[in-house]
């Protein structure tokens, strides 16, 4: 396993991650070849698939999100707010 470290703003820094660091309900996978992470939808059967420019950029929104603070991200968001409306 890879040692992780918190950075200044609250994410942590790793190279790899693996689903036992995820904390987000909506996670469902990620592939570090295609820059990807695939979580529930907004809706029941529907998933949605988040693709980056570069694997750096993936692994710091998995150490700001995925295994961090998943209440501020964006998809988490939409599909919380989608599924579960007040």
């Amino acid at each position: 396993m890879f040692p992780a470290e918190r950075t200044k703003m609250g994410q942590y820094k790793k190279i790899s991650w693996t689903d036992a660091d995820v904390r987000c309900p909506f996670y469902i996978s990620d592939d570090r070849a295609g820059y990807s992470i695939c979580c529930e939808g907004y809706s029941e059967g529907i998933e949605t698939v988040s693709r980056f420019e570069s694997l750096k950029q993936r692994d710091k929104h998995m150490g700001r999100y995925c295994t961090g603070r998943f209440e501020r991200c964006p998809v988490y968001g939409c599909t919380y707010n989608c599924r579960y409306p007040d």
